[in-house]
Parts: C-alpha cells; sequence; structure tokens
C-alpha cells in the first residue's frame, strides 16, 4: 500500500504543475521518477517513451500509467493515471470557467505569452538530456538526425518513428553480420508491438 501511496502522491503533484503540453510533463516526470526517485534507467524510460510514441492518445499521460505500472504493477497504473489526470479535470474547468468570464481582459494576454517561452525552456532541457543517453554512437546520432529532419520537414512521428527502427535494424544486423529475424520484422507491425 505505501507504494500506492508514493505513486499517488507523485503523480498527483505533477499532474497539478505539469503545465505546457506532453513534451513537458514528460521531462518533468524524467527529472521525478529518472532522475530524483530511480524507479527506472534512463534506458528503460527512453524505451516506455518509444513505445507511447506508437500508441494513439495523450502521450504524457501514457507514460504517467507505464510509470506507475513499473513502480506498482496493474493497481500503480490506474493509481498513477487517476491522480495525474484529476487535477487537470478540476483546473480546465476552472480555467474555462475564468476565461469565459475574463478572457477578453487586456491584462491576462502577457501571462498568457509569458508562460510559452518557459515551456520551450522545459522541453529544450528534456530534448538534451534524453538525448545524451540516447546518442551512444556516431551511428545513432546520424539516424536521429535523419529522424530529426523528416519530423521538421513534417512526416508522421510513427512513420518516423518505424522508419528509424527500420533503418537501426538493417544497420546493426548488417554490421554484426547477422540477417533481421522473422521476430524483429513483426515488432514493426501494430500485432507485434501488442503481443512483445
Amino acid at each position: 500500500m505505501s507504494r500506492l501511496k508514493e505513486i499517488a502522491g507523485v503523480f498527483f503533484r505533477l499532474g497539478v504543475i505539469a503545465f505546457g503540453g506532453p513534451a513537458a510533463h514528460i521531462s518533468m516526470m524524467q527529472e521525478e521518477i529518472v532522475d530524483r526517485r530511480r524507479w527506472i534507467s534512463r534506458e528503460h524510460f527512453l524505451d516506455l517513451m518509444g513505445a507511447t510514441n506508437l500508441i494513439p492518445g495523450p502521450n504524457s499521460t501514457e507514460m504517467t500509467m507505464h510509470c506507475g505500472h513499473e513502480r506498482g504493477g496493474w493497481k500503480g497504473l490506474f493509481v498513477a493515471g487517476a491522480c495525474f489526470i484529476f487535477p487537470a479535470v478540476v483546473l480546465t474547468c476552472i480555467l474555462a470557467f475564468l476565461y469565459v468570464e475574463y478572457g477578453q481582459l487586456p491584462q491576462i494576454e502577457p501571462l498568457v505569452l509569458g508562460i510559452k517561452p518557459a515551456v520551450l525552456a522545459i522541453i529544450l532541457g528534456a530534448v538534451i538530456k534524453l538525448g545524451k543517453k540516447a546518442a551512444k554512437t556516431n551511428e545513432l546520432i546520424v539516424l536521429g538526425a535523419l529522424v530529426f529532419i523528416g519530423a521538421i520537414i513534417g512526416y508522421s512521428e510513427i512513420v518516423m518513428l518505424l522508419a528509424g527502427g527500420l533503418l537501426g535494424m538493417l544497420y546493426f544486423s548488417a554490421t554484426q553480420g547477422s540477417g533481421i529475424s522473422k521476430s524483429q520484422l513483426l515488432l514493426l507491425t501494430p500485432y507485434g508491438l501488442l503481443t512483445k
């Protein structure tokens, strides 16, 4: 029960303070769960992020539930998800009411404009921290750069993730002298991702 209380406290607090969208939320989660509490390794956190990007739905909420499951099993998954979402639901209702009542006031606009650069700084900080762990070799740096260019051009995240995974498998199987197995190819399909 103490783990569930810990999960509830961590994700409720993150739900209260996590502004700025999924990338900012995930950055805060990484700092809290990986750096401060060491529930999971950075590498495993990156793996969970990759899996989260392949399934539909809100990424930060999915990451919350993944991390809750890692810490507390299925109960941890539900506790983490509910505690992370609840503050946002309440706050959204309050802000919606306030916006309808006072949103047209010119005094409010500078506040909204000031939040945007702060969110961008949080996201860039997370990219730098996680990028250092993900880019272990020159080949991975080149692969990451190619996927980044594809993302800037406007290709779908799913297409870029699958292309990056396929290119990585092709490169590493070629350099290690082994071919790609059927099970590795199966991982690139929705069936393979769900049954792994």
